[in-house]
């Protein structure tokens, strides 16, 4: 029993719920700074339909690319759990357990239309698991056309963001949208650094991610274009109204962002081979810019206190 539970654990890759948990607290302290309240129910609504709809996305993605993971060399942050190949967990399991966080995550989105009266919130849930589902579930099969990576930052860093923001009665506003930016630039940043460990898989098995139909280099230099355009989107959302933290929150992951532009470059020698860290500096990125961010608003002078 001890050893079946572990296994599923090991499905469910429960570390990557972390992204879209710091998406919904941006969301949610962004709303708070404009309106200095927090309304808890909202937020608990809001939060299990968004992380309902990523388990969906986690075991759908295990079910459906099973035979390109059986190919792929797993490193922490690449390559699937790794259980369904093994046969710790029988793929039917995997497919289920998606179905029933889709059912979750559709009864969370109906207590934001009926129980929240929050139909924004509703509405932008909905796309959450519309996309969600998309990235590796047949026919639209995102993953495998060269759009999963833009579907992943604009499901994890933007719209899970203004879910939550939108569950607090907010009206989506240009300060709203440009604070999601650093995080969606960051976020696909990472979805082409996680690439790189399984290319030689996903190429065996079909997949035309982007890193597969232009190769390293290109993918490399995107990367890094990416991780650029975090930073002149912290600019962005200062000058949109986002107070002067936010900036200089994001402002501290420069070094991190140096790491992964280095690692990027890298990448584009022959020689260079490890991946595993290159999607682990990428992971880290990501996930600092979103916390960052979410603290920035969460500190403002009295938006702690306000909520509380």
């Amino acid at each position: 029993m001890a050893r079946s539970l572990g296994a599923f654990v090991r499905l469910s890759r429960p570390k990557f719920l972390a992204g879209g948990i710091a998406g919904g607290a941006l969301g949610t302290a962004l709303a708070a700074f404009e309106s200095g309240t927090l309304d808890w129910r909202a937020y608990a609504f809001a939060q299990v339909t968004i992380s309902s709809f990523h388990l969906m996305t986690q075991y759908a993605n295990e079910y459906f690319d099973r035979d390109a993971d059986r190919l792929a060399v797993r490193t922490p942050f690449s390559g699937g759990s790794g259980a369904l190949v093994d046969g710790s967990v029988a793929p039917v399991v995997a497919l289920r357990a998606a179905l029933v966080c889709a059912s979750s995550g559709v009864l969370g989105t109906f207590a934001l239309l009926s129980g929240a009266d929050r139909p924004l919130a509703a509405g932008l849930a909905v796309a959450i698991g519309v996309l969600g589902w998309s990235y590796s579930a047949p026919p639209l099969r995102l993953l495998a056309r060269g759009l999963g990576e833009a579907d992943t930052a604009l499901v994890v860093a933007v719209l899970v963001p203004l879910c939550a923001f939108a569950a607090q009665g907010r009206t989506l506003d240009a300060r709203a949208f440009a604070s999601t930016l650093p995080a969606a630039a960051a976020m696909f940043a990472m979805m082409l650094a996680v690439e790189f460990p399984d290319a030689a898989a996903d190429a065996a098995a079909g997949k035309r991610n982007l890193l597969v139909r232009y190769g390293p280099r290109a993918a490399a230099r995107l990367g890094i274009l990416a991780i650029v355009a975090v930073y002149a989107a912290a600019v962005a959302a200062v000058a949109f109204g986002a107070p002067p933290a936010f900036g200089l929150g994001i402002a501290t992951t420069v070094p991190l962002a140096l790491g992964s532009a280095r690692a990027l470059r890298e990448r584009t020698r022959p020689e260079f081979a490890a991946d595993a860290a290159l999607a682990g500096r990428g992971v880290a990125f990501f996930f600092v810019v979103a916390v960052m961010g979410a603290l920035a608003y969460a500190a403002a002078p009295g938006v702690l206190n306000r909520a509380w």
